[in-house]
């Protein structure tokens, strides 16, 4: 019989063994893996990266039809082109294969530290912190010290401004020039930046009436005056709500029901130059990564249009959908009130107040 000793050696010699199999499997693994050359083939978005300059053509009638409603103009586009990946099957099989014999991962470093090193395993990862400073193409924003104390810092306006919800109001729009619901949602983000210590304008001007078509004329001649005499607002949100269906427009944040935020940056096209569209994106960018780390679910994404929609006036100007005509104004302002947060929480960040 043995003693303990004696079986304690066994023991110890055994583990020996398997480590030494387990990382000769690893290294067989690691050798098949990179003989098989494992690639993935990836078309470009453009909200990773710079985009892929186009040739455009001359608008066609139906884009001179639909200029002024970002709705229909993004019907009659061609869809951004989608990440595209591809995985053999023999090379999956492989990874698989790892994961149950072995429990490691070739295409997680983390998983082979954690098989040496069981420490690491209990060792939770921090979420990285999105800043302005991690973005290429960021504006900067003007130092507090050259902001006069009390001035507006965000601009906010409404281009299409008889926009309202059907819940609240029985209609999509307001009639005769009148005031929409949209105007009470940027009232709230307003109200929410007031209790940050933020000054808000808020331009009532109404643009789409009487012409609807040309509410984006008379909405830049509105956004070129504010510049001109405000040159301390460092951000500038043109705010609509968007036409579709209320379940997908609809997010559950915090145990409460928002209407989801989508952010359009505008690239521009022949004729319509957008100089500022990398710092518009830039901006946006961040803005939506801190909305998904701090609010998951309230951020529809970013979506790119080929028009201005005012985004050439200013680096920092986005056009915002906030919600549907299916959601309620509640379920917009509450969604609006959120994305106020973020604001505040970009401003404080680059010392801006």
């Amino acid at each position: 019989m043995l003693t303990r000793r004696a079986r304690h050696q066994a023991k110890y010699a055994w583990n020996i063994k398997i480590r030494v199999v387990m990382i000769i499997l690893l290294c067989l693994s690691i050798v098949i893996w990179r003989y098989l050359n494992i690639s993935e083939d990836v078309i470009a978005v453009s909200t990773n990266g710079s985009l892929r300059q186009e040739q455009y053509v001359l608008p066609q009638w139906r884009e001179i039809l639909f200029l002024g409603v970002p709705g229909l103009v993004r019907a009659t586009e061609t869809k951004p082109p989608v990440i595209v990946k591809n995985e053999q099957s023999v090379q999956q099989l492989v990874r698989e294969a790892m994961r149950f014999f072995i429990g490691v991962d070739i295409k997680d470093m983390r998983s082979i530290l954690q098989a040496e090193i069981p420490l690491l395993a209990r060792l939770k990862s921090v979420p990285q912190t999105v800043s302005a400073m991690t973005l290429p193409n960021f504006p900067k924003f003007q130092m507090k010290e050259i902001i006069p104390s009390g001035k507006p810092l965000v601009g906010l306006y409404y281009t299409h401004t008889a926009e309202s919800f059907v819940p609240n109001t029985g209609a999509t729009h307001k009639p005769g020039g009148q005031l929409g619901d949209i105007v009470d949602v940027g009232g709230a983000l307003a109200k929410r930046l007031d209790t940050y210590g933020i000054s808000t304008l808020q331009n009532k001007t109404i643009h789409d009436y009487p012409s609807f078509m040309k509410a984006y004329d008379a909405s830049e001649t509105t956004v070129k005056k504010i510049i001109a005499e405000n040159p301390s607002i460092q951000m500038y949100f043109d705010i609509h709500r968007d036409a579709g269906k209320k379940e997908s427009h609809t997010a559950t944040v915090n145990g409460v029901e928002v209407a989801k935020i989508k952010i359009l940056v505008c690239i521009g096209q022949e004729g319509l130059v957008q100089p500022h569209w990398q710092q518009n994106h830039a901006f946006a960018k961040l803005i939506d990564a801190k909305l998904n780390q701090r609010y998951p679910g309230l951020s529809f994404g970013i979506q790119m249009e080929n028009w201005r929609y005012n985004q050439h006036l200013h680096p920092r100007a986005l056009l915002l959908e906030v919600g549907c005509h299916e959601n309620s104004k509640e379920e917009a302002q509450r969604a609006i009130e959120m994305f106020g947060d973020i604001v505040a929480e970009i401003i404080n960040e680059n010392k801006v107040q």
